[in-house]
């Protein structure tokens, strides 16, 4: 299984780094917290580690509090709603009869 290793984000305008918080829930309760000291930031995205952090399928969602992410249109940022940004990992579905072997073989 490969698990994601980073979380990433791209604004539409270059940001700085203020202070706060972004927390990840899995199945609706708290999994992992991040502070600016976890978090790079090169122009307009952002970028934190999160090597073999998540090992587990499930329902995830990220909470930005406000004053985390600071710049020209973005001062205010802030995601509180668990369905602004949510995502699902889950087991990939593969079924042999779905490909043609033959034609892979050159």
């Amino acid at each position: 299984m490969v698990f994601p290793n980073q979380i990433t984000a791209t604004f539409s305008q270059p940001i700085t780094l203020g202070v706060g918080t972004l927390k990840v829930y899995k199945d609706n309760i708290l999994f992992l917290t991040f502070t600016e000291s976890d978090i790079v930031v090169v122009g307009s995205a952002f970028t934190i580690d999160v090597t073999n952090l998540f090992s587990d399928f499930g329902n995830y969602f990220i909470i930005i509090s406000e004053g985390l992410f600071k710049g020209v249109g973005c001062s205010e940022f802030k995601i509180t709603s668990p369905s602004e940004w949510a995502f699902e990992i889950v087991a990939g579905e593969y079924d042999p009869e779905d490909y043609d072997t033959t034609n892979d073989y050159t």
